[in-house]
């Protein structure tokens, strides 16, 4: 019986320094796995974004005069009526709007200091688009108590301040409605508004 109960412990001692290695040899193949499918994925949406992704991405950050803007609600408006919604929690934001829409943007910060900015998007592309081209967008918001906006001239923060256009043959971003953005931009300046 003695002879037994020994054999059994070193076959314990045994599995426990035999199976040491396996558990640490395991969770480095695990751990590996996941990261060699992080990067793929990666690659993959890199890859997606620059031949397969038909969506328009816009980048950006959000500014006001004293520097970045926290917690700013980011509304998505499609001409379909479908509503989005993204919170900026950090002054930056990512966006993929769908194609063949026109879209509204609204930026709206949470504290009711700012006034909302809007900005549209007409995502219309010809089918045969292999490639949607990235958009770099800064908002600068405008702080309610830093200009004496009169109350009649608060309807033009309403408006969007561009409609943009992307232009296939020249390949870059155009105000479809220029001539009425200066406009509304030349109101928004004549209180020395940025």
């Amino acid at each position: 019986m003695l002879h037994l109960s020994c054999k059994y412990i070193n076959f314990i001692k045994y599995m426990i320094y035999t199976k040491k290695p396996i558990l640490i040899l395991f969770i480095s193949l695990l751990t590996f796995t996941f990261f060699s499918q992080s990067v793929k994925s990666n690659e993959n949406e890199i890859l997606n974004y620059s031949t397969n992704d038909h969506r328009l991405h816009i980048k950006g950050q959000i500014f006001n005069t004293t520097g970045k803007v926290h917690d700013v609600r980011i509304r998505i408006v499609h001409d379909d009526g479908v509503i989005d919604t993204v919170n900026s929690k950090n002054g930056k934001y990512n966006l993929h709007l769908e194609m063949n829409h026109k879209i509204l943007l609204e930026f709206e910060c949470l504290d009711n200091k700012h006034y909302i900015k809007r900005i549209a998007f007409n995502t219309n592309v010809p089918n045969d688009t292999k490639k949607i081209p990235y958009f770099d967008l800064t908002i600068n918001l405008v702080e309610k108590d830093k200009w004496n906006v009169k109350d009649k001239d608060e309807g033009i923060f309403d408006l969007p301040v561009a409609y943009l256009n992307f232009d296939f043959e020249k390949k870059l971003w155009y105000d479809k409605n220029d001539a009425y953005s200066r406009i509304i931009n030349k109101k928004i300046k004549s209180y020395g508004i940025y």
